[in-house]
C-alpha cells in the first residue's frame, strides 16, 4: 500500500488538514512536477483528519477563496507542514549531503595545494559545521550557502567566471532561485517587451556545464 501521511496548515485563524501520498508530496516540495491530483490520497479537506471533522465550504472560501480541492491541496503542502519521518528525513538529508559535497569537490580545492579535498572530509566539514541543509530543496539551490558556512572549517578556493543568462519571463523567479544557490547575481534585466529577464552572474567555472543544461531544459540559453 501507498504510505499516507498528513499535511497541515494554519491559515485565516484556522487548521486544515489532508491526507498525501507520502512519495508524491516529498516529490512535489523537492521541485519535481507532479500532478497535485497524484498527490491527494483523500479528496478532503479536514480541520482534524483524527477526529473525522471536515472543512465547510463556507471555511474553504473564506480562507482559500475557492473549494477546488487540487488548489487547497497544492497550497496547503506548500505553505503548510508536510509530515515526516526521521528516517525519511536523515535519508533526504543524506541524499543532499552527498551531492553537495561531490559538487564541492568537483569545483572547489584547496588554496594550500590547490588540490580538491576527498569527498569524506568534505562531508565531514558540512556535518562539524553543522551546515543548514534543506531535505526538501534542491541541492543545486544550496551549495552557495553550504560553501559559506563550512568556509571556517575547510578551506576553498574556485576559479571564477561571469556569464549571462537568458531565459523566458515565466522562469524567472524559478530561474533566479536556482542561480543564487550557485553564485552571486550581479545585474537583472528585463526586455523591453516583457517576454525575457537577463542576468548576470558571477560563477565557480565548474558550474557552467549544469547551469547550461538547467537552463537549456527552460530554453533559455547561457553566455561567458
Amino acid at each position: 500500500m501507498t504510505e499516507t501521511v498528513l499535511a497541515r496548515l494554519e491559515k485565516g485563524g484556522k487548521k486544515f488538514e489532508i491526507v498525501v501520498n507520502a512519495d508524491k508530496a516529498y516529490q512535489l516540495l523537492e521541485g519535481k512536477k507532479i500532478p497535485i491530483s497524484d498527490v491527494i490520497a483523500i479528496e478532503e479537506v479536514f480541520t482534524d483528519f483524527r477526529k473525522g471533522q471536515k472543512a465547510t465550504k463556507s471555511d474553504l472560501n473564506s480562507v482559500f477563496g475557492t473549494t477546488d480541492i487540487n488548489k487547497i491541496a497544492e497550497i496547503i503542502i506548500k505553505e503548510g507542514e508536510v509530515q515526516i519521518t526521521a528516517e525519511r528525513r536523515k535519508k533526504l538529508q543524506e541524499e543532499k549531503i552527498n551531492w553537495i559535497a561531490s559538487y564541492i569537490q568537483k569545483n572547489y580545492v584547496d588554496p594550500n595545494t590547490n588540490a580538491p579535498h576527498s569527498l569524506q572530509r568534505i562531508i565531514n566539514a558540512i556535518k562539524e559545521s553543522k551546515a543548514r541543509i534543506d531535505p526538501f530543496k534542491e541541492p543545486e539551490r544550496q551549495v552557495k550557502d553550504v560553501v559559506e558556512q563550512i568556509r571556517k572549517y575547510l578551506p576553498l578556493k574556485s576559479s571564477k567566471a561571469v556569464i549571462k543568462v537568458v531565459v523566458p519571463a515565466a522562469s524567472w523567479s524559478e530561474v533566479r532561485s536556482f542561480l543564487k544557490g550557485q553564485g552571486d547575481i550581479l545585474s537583472e534585466k528585463w526586455s523591453e517587451d516583457g517576454s525575457t529577464v537577463s542576468f548576470q552572474v558571477e560563477i565557480p567555472v565548474g558550474a557552467q556545464m549544469l547551469i547550461t543544461e538547467r537552463i537549456g531544459k527552460i530554453g533559455g540559453r547561457v553566455e561567458l
